[in-house]
């Protein structure tokens, strides 16, 4: 391992032998944070994120009866200097802990970093027949649309089906230029127009990809509802067949606005505020401390920090958000896209998440942020 720059930690604590006490330990603060424990060598034994920094290395360090045989190593026979930064909120030590471990451990960080694997809803449209696939891999640029973030595969993968189905794009794309393509079963069976062997009309097919991507980047709302025009119309007109199979392709569509699809997002346009307790401010004049929160603006690629702040009203929030909102503290932390979406989704899907999470990607939402901040 290359050596670290102690300067990334707010603070260390060393002994010239391991023997360490709750004396030798009390220095440490009584917060949440990260650790990282050394030898002699300042070799790497452990990087963890904790709840309290004290208790955590005093659980490691400090033994009053011996180890049972099935617990794991102890590391108290070989530290000698423990490094630590203390952090505010959960968001903010799991940012710290991946920033850490990837200036500690360089190319082996990835040992230490445990992130939810990525299922991104990905389409190019410059390709011969356009089609909603599954990938890991973020990039977007003018022929290449992401969307996301999903809490699985199985949802990026049924978000794909059901877009595919319903604007009768390609299903079978493994027939594709095969010779085969008389074979596939969604011609046989009459829900694809087969554009693939010329029965289709190219510029139909075109328009159905821009119709998808609409609804795939949250227009579920306004497609529904043109389809439901559409639909009355064929009835009015005695084509109760057209008819009924718009009807499916509604129902279909209705099931992308479940729980698993609330943060799907084109990701070039994706935009969440975070915001979560911060330290803890001394009133002036008075014995007790007033609670600070702190805010992130996070896209699909950046974090910014926005800064602190009390909450006295709505209002005051809004404004310092408003002033904050394009000239917030880029926070840099992570050498990749994926990692970084990898995060977001870690927090986005847990079943109760620290702290307010709103999306912001067409606006801040005001009514929800009143609610989060000031009618729990």
């Amino acid at each position: 391992m290359a050596e670290f720059d102690e300067e990334l930690f707010e603070a260390s604590l060393c002994i010239e032998s391991n023997e360490w006490t709750k004396d030798t330990l009390s220095g440490l603060p009584a917060c949440k944070g990260v650790l990282f424990f050394t030898d002699a060598s300042d070799q790497p034994i452990q990087l963890l994120q904790v709840a309290n920094l004290r208790r955590t290395a005093q659980a490691k360090l400090i033994h009053e009866e011996p180890l049972w045989p099935h617990r794991k190593t102890d590391i108290s026979e070989l530290t000698t200097k423990i490094f630590y930064t203390c952090c505010d909120n959960n968001f903010e030590m799991q940012l710290t802990y991946i920033q850490l471990a990837h200036a500690v451990f360089q190319k082996n960080a990835g040992d230490w970093i445990q992130l939810p694997k990525i299922s991104l809803a990905v389409i190019e449209t410059d390709s011969y027949l356009p089609f909603f696939y599954v990938s890991d891999n973020p990039k977007t640029d003018e022929n290449r649309k992401a969307f996301g973030l999903f809490p699985s595969r199985k949802a990026a993968a049924a978000f794909c089906e059901t877009l595919n189905a319903v604007f009768e794009l390609c299903r079978n794309p493994s027939l594709l230029n095969t010779g085969r393509e008389t074979s596939c079963p969604y011609l046989q069976m009459q829900t694809c127009p087969g554009p693939c062997l010329g029965t289709g009309n190219r510029k139909s097919y075109s328009d159905a990809v821009q119709r998808a991507c609409t609804a795939a980047a949250g227009q579920i709302d306004s497609t529904t509802q043109q389809l439901y025009e559409q639909m009355n119309l064929s009835a009015q007109s005695m084509r109760f067949e057209q008819a009924a199979t718009l009807k499916k392709q509604i129902e279909s569509l209705k099931q992308l606005t479940g729980n698993d699809f609330t943060w799907v997002h084109d990701l070039q346009n994706l935009c969440v505020l975070h915001i979560d307790i911060g330290a803890k401010r001394k009133i002036t004049g008075k014995n007790k401390k007033r609670q600070l929160y702190k805010a992130w603006k996070i896209t699909a690629k950046d974090i910014y920090e926005l800064g602190i702040f009390v909450p006295q009203t709505p209002e005051q929030v809004m404004s310092f958000l408003n002033r904050r909102w394009n000239d917030g503290q880029k926070f840099v932390y992570s050498p990749t896209h994926k990692e970084h979406l990898a995060v977001l989704s870690l927090f986005l899907f847990r079943s109760n998440p620290s702290g307010l999470w709103l999306d912001c990607t067409q606006k801040i939402p005001e009514d929800d942020l009143t609610n989060g901040l000031f009618h729990k």
